[in-house]
């Protein structure tokens, strides 16, 4: 099902190009942007309540999002007309849908879910570095490529991306690498993910998996381990030994730590110098 996915995405993709260009309101992820104009809102969500469906037999932690996301009266919602303490509870539900959802993206079933989130909550405008931390650990995959098209990178630690965008492929391993090793603002979003699907609830072993060798890349491709590096690096790890994370993420932590004290020997006077906490 994934495999036939893919090429099904391959072929939307080479057919059309960066989605930057389309109607506002308009992206999609399952169809073009002309049929995707003709699809109605109670369509998309009763492919995404099905696609839920399928994902909440999978995993107990989608229980609480058919509600909180995809019922009938979320085709009500007009996210410009909500107020600021609505968008921040709706911000909450997303965020929290998409850290469960990483362990699942390449499933069809994801796809059905996030078309609806990207029509009706406008996921791709408003929630960027979470929709892109969802499906960070599949970045080598066209339906990676796919969601980078449609989204409004302008303004995020992103940005970067948008020749991905243009090309409609995906970025290469090393290019990745080699921008956490020199912008420490990825480098942030990528360990701030890995905090946030560290906790009970929200654990995604895929993500961890994937932080764990990407930060022992770039730390094997950084020259030197700066301070600037370890500012960035230390309160994230302290968070990961913490008793009340999943053991994955603590194991994660330990290997990115075994990596770190290879290359680089940290002094008392430093460590007391950078506190231990986010």
């Amino acid at each position: 099902m994934a495999s036939a996915l893919a090429q099904q995405l391959a072929q939307l993709s080479a057919a059309k190009g960066p989605q930057e260009k389309y109607v506002k309101g308009k992206a999609s992820l399952l169809f073009d942007h002309q049929k995707a104009a003709d699809v109605s809102a109670e369509t998309l969500l009763g492919i995404a309540q099905q696609g839920l469906e399928v994902l909440c037999k999978v995993q107990k932690n989608f229980a609480p999002f058919p509600e909180s996301l995809f019922s009938r009266a979320s085709l009500s919602i007009a996210r410009d007309q909500l107020t600021k303490e609505e968008n921040a509870q709706l911000n909450t539900n997303l965020r929290a849908f998409l850290q469960v959802l990483t362990n699942h993206f390449l499933a069809p079933a994801a796809f059905q879910a996030l078309e609806y989130c990207i029509r009706r909550y406008q996921v791709h405008v408003h929630n960027v570095p979470d929709l892109l931390l969802c499906c960070l650990p599949y970045h080598s995959t066209p339906e990676f490529a796919r969601v980078v098209a449609l989204l409004q990178l302008k303004g995020t630690a992103w940005e970067w991306l948008a020749p991905c965008q243009q090309s409609g492929a995906p970025p290469p391993r090393q290019l990745l690498v080699r921008r956490c090793v020199n912008d420490q603002a990825v480098l942030r979003e990528v360990c701030r993910g890995a905090e946030a699907v560290g906790q009970p609830g929200c654990f995604s072993k895929t993500y961890l998996s994937f932080y764990a060798v990407l930060l022992c890349e770039v730390l094997a491709a950084s020259p030197h381990v700066t301070e600037a590096l370890l500012t960035t690096l230390l309160p994230f790890l302290a968070a990961g030994l913490k008793e009340t994370v999943v053991k994955d993420y603590r194991a994660a932590t330990l290997m990115v730590l075994t990596q770190l004290l290879s290359r680089a020997q940290l002094s008392t006077d430093f460590l007391a110098g950078h506190p231990w906490r986010v």
